[in-house]
Parts: structure tokens; C-alpha cells; sequence
């Protein structure tokens, strides 16, 4: 469980948790609530499923999520929310910098987190 829980894992689900909560306080904060959530999503998702991977379907702790896979997540989940939703529920709306959001997530993740994480949980 250490290995899942690093400290911008948990920093992640922190923004995230604290925006949601002032959105649903009706107190929204107008640029993390825009953005920050969007940047922190592919990151959350990418680290929950680098440790399923690793230790599920490769069962190799040095495995890393190649960037072209977190471009992918990002583009799929800019089509399934920024594209497909909006059409569906009214909750939804297109933003381009939503989009942005999640593929800055995305590359951050590969370049900063991914690194750091491999280094600092690196074997012995």
C-alpha cells in the first residue's frame, strides 16, 4: 500500500477531494475548479493503474507507463468528456482547456511523477 500512496498521489486525491468539496459547498474556487481536477485525473488514474500492472500483469517493479499509453488515456478521456458527455447530459460542457488540462496531466506525469516515484521506491 506505501507504494501506492506516495506523496503526490496523495496530493492528487487531496486537490481533487478539497475542489470537490468547495463545488459542492456552492463556493467554487474559479480556476482550480475549472482545472485542477482535469490535470489531476489522468495522473490518479495513470499511478492506480502503473501498481495494478506491476504487480498484477507484469509482476515487475521496474515496468513504466510509456508516454504514447498516457497520451492515449488523455485523448480518451477528452472524447469521452469533453466529446461524448457533453452530447449526452446537460452536466457536461466542452472546454478546450479541460483538454489541455488532461494531457498537461499526463505529460507531467510521465516527466515528474513516474521518475520520482521509480527513485524513490527503487529496491535496494
Amino acid at each position: 500500500m506505501k507504494r501506492l500512496l506516495d506523496p503526490l498521489f496523495r496530493g492528487y486525491g487531496l486537490a481533487w477531494w478539497l475542489i470537490h468539496s468547495f463545488r459542492w459547498a456552492g463556493a467554487p474556487i474559479p480556476f482550480l475548479n475549472s482545472y485542477l481536477t482535469d490535470f489531476v485525473f489522468v495522473p490518479l488514474v495513470a499511478h492506480v493503474a502503473l501498481r495494478v500492472i506491476r504487480v498484477f500483469v507484469v509482476q515487475n517493479e521496474t515496468y513504466r507507463i510509456p508516454c504514447s499509453y498516457l497520451l492515449f488515456m488523455a485523448l480518451y478521456i477528452s472524447v469521452v468528456f469533453e466529446g461524448l458527455m457533453p452530447a449526452i447530459a446537460k452536466t457536461y460542457t466542452r472546454d478546450a482547456g479541460d483538454v489541455l488540462a488532461y494531457f498537461a496531466g499526463a505529460f507531467f506525469y510521465y516527466g515528474i511523477h513516474q521518475p520520482r516515484w521509480d527513485s524513490a521506491y527503487r529496491e535496494p
